[in-house]
């Protein structure tokens, strides 16, 4: 079963010459005057993505009724709250339980953001969070997928959001929000979305790569996953016979990761090429994950954003090993145009 994306989100820190002196991001302007400044950073990222995704201002009222309880919310994070956290261990160190404001609690609880957003928007179904580092924006997309698929809900958003530690900004890691709605049905009541589905998620993968006694990954682990990430090109292939067409092959990683993304790449191309698939601009270089486990769905973002980019292969490799593939296609039915 294919599932439709059917709105994109996402606002992004990039790289500025010299600092810049102007804040990369501004509530207001997103949020509009009232009710989140005793939210953290990383959660009015998500709700500005979320809000986006969704075509909805933040002060819409929620969804309710049966729509409510079809709705759900799933949000991938690595760091959205290691900064609360520092603070707050700070304060009690200096001053004890009296410095911490009452007001700033909620953000100690790594669900705040995703749940945030599930309140703001009316999400009844579930709201779940996935703190895998790195590729948890990617499996935000996988858990919605399942869910759908399940018939636990008729829409989803799937969102990751991260603020990156401070002692992270040498390293060239950059704070970020994005999020994507899920459906099987098409555009959902209550939401507005796109006119049509931007593309359709027709497959998704899962992987923890065990690294030999060299410390590289084992070569069984490894040629296994690549096999599973192109059985998701042939399954799409098995559904709309003749239309194989060269796959779009992204793979991001950060640095300290950077050789095992590529091991992963090279491995996925010729186990696709074994499949009798092509890919496109086979060899380019592995993306840099700069927005911590948002950066994969800022890559999905992108594509589905692009319009008519054919078939791609999103991959996120973290440094422990672990991997989470999404296959996407914007070859949408005409039951869903």
């Amino acid at each position: 079963m294919s599932v439709l994306i059917t709105g994109v989100g996402a606002v992004a820190e990039e790289p500025r010459p010299g600092g810049g002196g102007v804040p990369w991001f501004d509530p207001a302007a997103h949020l509009g005057r009232r009710g989140w400044k005793y939210l953290t950073p990383a959660t009015r990222y998500l709700l500005a993505a979320g809000n986006e995704a969704l075509g909805r201002r933040h002060d819409d009222p929620p969804l309710t009724g049966a729509g409510s309880e079809r709705f759900g919310v799933v949000t991938g994070t690595q760091y959205a709250i290691a900064r609360v956290h520092r603070r707050m261990d700070a304060t009690l160190a200096a001053e004890g339980v009296r410095g911490i404001s009452p007001a700033e609690v909620p953000g100690f609880s790594m669900n705040t953001p995703g749940s945030q957003l599930a309140i703001t928007t009316g999400a009844r179904a579930f709201s779940v969070t996935l703190t895998n580092p790195v590729t948890a924006g990617l499996e935000a997309v996988q858990f919605a997928v399942a869910a759908l698929r399940a018939g636990r809900a008729d829409v989803v958003v799937a969102a990751a959001a991260d603020q990156a530690p401070e002692d992270h900004g040498g390293s060239g890691e950059y704070d970020a929000a994005a999020a994507v709605v899920l459906s099987t049905r098409g555009r959902a009541p209550g939401t507005a979305g796109a006119g049509r589905p931007l593309a359709a998620v027709t497959g998704t993968l899962s992987r923890f790569l065990a690294p030999g006694p060299a410390g590289d990954p084992d070569p069984a682990a490894l040629g296994a996953s690549a096999a599973g990430i192109a059985a998701l090109a042939r399954a799409r292939d098995a559904v709309r016979p003749g239309t194989r067409d060269a796959v779009r092959l992204v793979v991001g990683a950060p640095p300290a990761a950077t050789s095992l993304a590529i091991a992963v790449r090279d491995a996925v191309t010729e186990a696709l090429s074994r499949t009798g698939s092509t890919v496109r601009d086979a060899g380019t270089a592995v993306r840099r994950a700069r927005h911590c486990a948002a950066s994969g769905l800022l890559e999905l973002v992108a594509l589905a954003r692009s319009g008519s980019s054919g078939p791609a292969l999103l991959i996120s490799v973290s440094e422990s090993g672990h991997l989470t593939a999404i296959r996407i296609d914007d070859a949408v039915g005409p039951e869903f145009t």
